[in-house]
Parts: structure tokens; sequence; C-alpha cells
């Protein structure tokens, strides 16, 4: 092979290398908006079938909580007992009414800054009693944090749009929404 030819494959070599580099990091990249997806939507999943005292295993040690009028806690523990508290505080303005909370997520955008991230996503949310129930909106605004590998919330700041009511309750024959 003479020189001239070795020449021009050394340029073809290095910018194969670039390229494969940089397709590496989309991908890494992609992974962790997937993961950051999973995550978020792990949060109404969890609520949705009223496993609330596993709401907090999605929260770093430190992380801090701020649902406006809803309350705020700050670090895993005390978010703990926040969300298993939370079916009960809903439920002071219908004492003794059957709850029933289903929270549907929305247009979730996510930005990735090494093992820091930031997201925002809209959501609806039916909050049902025996008699009556109401439907909320509004925005979450996330900072999440990747420990050991797994993707965490570090903050979740809840902004409401809206809470309207809605005539229709939980019906007496078989505990569905009406």
């Amino acid at each position: 092979m003479s020189q001239d030819t070795r020449n021009a494959e050394e340029p073809e070599q290095a910018q194969l290398a670039d390229i494969v580099k940089s397709l590496g990091e989309r991908v890494l990249l992609l992974e962790d908006v997937q993961e950051l997806h999973r995550l978020r939507a792990e949060l109404p999943r969890r609520i949705n079938d009223e496993r609330w005292d596993r709401v907090a295993d999605l929260f770093a040690q430190d992380a801090h909580l701020d649902y406006a009028h809803l309350g705020q806690a700050e670090g895993k523990s005390a978010i703990h007992d926040y969300f298993t508290a939370l079916p009960g505080l809903i439920q002071q303005d219908k004492p003794g009414s059957r709850l029933l909370v289903k929270q549907f997520l929305h247009a979730h955008d996510v930005e990735v800054l090494g093992d820091r991230a930031t997201g925002v996503s809209f959501f609806e949310e039916r909050v049902v009693f025996d008699d009556d129930s109401a439907m909320v909106a509004g925005k979450f605004t996330d900072t999440y944090v990747r420990e050991n590998g797994t993707w965490l919330f570090s903050r979740i700041e809840l902004t409401l749009y809206w809470v309207l009511p809605h005539p229709a309750g939980l019906s007496a024959q078989d505990g569905s929404a009406a």
C-alpha cells in the first residue's frame, strides 16, 4: 500500500470513529429519555393503583415535593408520609365517602444534562367521591437525578390550573365512576 493511499484512509477512519462515538452518545441519551418517561409515568400509575405507600420509592433521599396548596415535603421519608396521608387529606372535604383518584399524564418533555435532568408534563385528574367528583388539570415541573444508575425524582413542583366540580360520583351498585 502506498503512502498516499494510507494517508487518504486515515481521515476516513477518523471520521468513522467520530460518527460511531456520536451515535453511541445519542443512543445513551435516548435511553435516558426513555427511562425518564417511564419514571414520570410510574408515579400516576401508583396513584391510580392506590399504591400510595410506594410512591416515595421513586424519589431521591433528599428530594423536595411542592404540591402547592396541598402541601410540601422535604426528603424521601417525609414524601412517603405525605403520599400515604394524601387520600385522607383529599377526603377531608367528604368525610366517610369512598374516594377514587385517577391521574392521566400528557406531553412529558425532558432535557438531560449528564446525571441530572429536567422535565415538564401536564396532567388531568378525576377525584371521585360517592356523590360527586372534580376534574383537575395542571402542570408538573420536575428535576431528576441519576443515583447508582437509576433515575429518580429530585424535585416535583405542581402548578394547578383548575379544579372543576363534576356532578357524577361513584355508583352505589358497583363502585365504578358514574
